[in-house]
């Protein structure tokens, strides 16, 4: 049974050991896994028990259908990342929400018109985290190396990660806006900070970037990002600062990185991103706005060991260190736990 070995493997357990919590067999818990055999009553009590959920929970009949982990359109025959969060099945098509590298990625599965055709040797349980900051990547890596571990890491706006978040697509979302401007996190949502960095307009290698006023003619192509993007809404209001309005010509970039890569390749004099993704591609930096960085994850998966390692791993050196040789961000409150006022 998928949930049984999902659940178990998200725990790092052998099916020996969960057999000795559950007070069964390791026979049993394979053959219960594999769908060969179904445990009486008090074997599956013992198991939701070591597992900490119910036995309605673990045994009610799962939805074959597949969520889109950012709700955008999966056709069959698409490969996607997969990954259950709850009971629910969400995926991600390989083309969306995946930063470029010059390395095809490992799909999961394959999608089709009733759900998901698995692929051999497919990841174990992981944790979804959708998010914007590039360090999310650096997070996860850390997480892996230190644990048995798997994160799923996407890439998403504030907007599209809270909005992930909250309706159940995801375990926790990383988050960003200017301080206090984040929207109010719901009763039932556990935050930490992560970082503040600066957001800004990159230009090219040869020189600064132009001009706000410049910008605001509307005559200046920039690469810019989604509108439920937080760097976005900073362009927005340091535009109307100086009389600009809110239609800029230019394309519209996936991520930070992208914003910059894409100024570095000359496609743009200008566009808006964090100050890390700037000095990455040695770019010309003028700020806008300090930002906080949030980790958001929701009461019911605290429990989740990955959720405990990751805490933990932001709060280490191995971060720490890590994170402060990109430049541009201020880690003097990592790991902080904000409290709702």
């Amino acid at each position: 049974m998928d949930r049984i070995r999902s659940l178990r493997e998200g725990r790092g357990w052998s099916q020996s050991e969960l057999a000795a919590r559950a007070g069964v067999t390791r026979q049993l818990i394979g053959a219960v896994e594999s769908s060969r055999h179904s445990p009486n009553v008090a074997a599956a009590l013992g198991i939701a028990r070591a597992l900490g959920v119910t036995v309605e929970q673990l045994f009610a009949e799962t939805d074959t259908g597949v969520t889109s982990l950012l709700q955008i359109p999966i056709a069959p025959g698409s490969p996607v990342l997969a990954a259950e969060v709850g009971r629910r099945l969400v995926a991600m098509p390989l083309t969306s929400g995946v930063e470029s590298t010059e390395a095809w990625a490992v799909a999961d599965a394959v999608a089709t018109a009733e759900g998901v055709a698995w692929l051999p040797d497919r990841a174990a349980q992981r944790l979804v985290i959708a998010g914007c900051d590039p360090v999310l990547g650096m997070l996860a890596g850390l997480v892996e190396r230190a644990s048995t571990h798997r994160l799923l890491t996407v890439h998403a706006s504030t907007d599209r990660s809270i909005d992930a978040l909250l309706d159940g697509r995801a375990h926790g979302a990383v988050v960003h806006a200017p301080s206090g401007g984040l929207p109010q996190a719901p009763a039932n949502v556990r935050r930490w900070h992560v970082a503040s960095w600066q957001v800004g307009l990159a230009g090219g290698p040869a020189g600064d970037p132009p001009s706000l006023t410049e910008l605001a003619e509307g005559n200046t192509p920039v690469v810019q990002r989604e509108s439920g993007a937080g760097s976005q809404r900073a362009l927005l209001r340091a535009l109307r600062s100086v009389g600009g309005g809110d239609h800029l010509p230019g394309p519209v970039a996936d991520g930070h990185v992208d914003v910059a890569r894409r100024i570095a390749h000359g496609g743009g004099r200008a566009g808006i991103t964090m100050e890390a993704a700037a000095n990455a591609f040695d770019l010309g930096f003028s700020p806008l706005e300090v930002h906080d960085v949030e980790l958001w994850v929701t009461d019911e998966w605290l429990a989740m060991p990955a959720v405990s390692t990751l805490l933990e791993m932001l709060t280490s050196a191995s971060f720490s260190q890590r994170a402060a040789l990109l430049g541009g961000y201020d880690l003097r409150h990592t790991g902080v736990e904000r409290r709702a006022s």
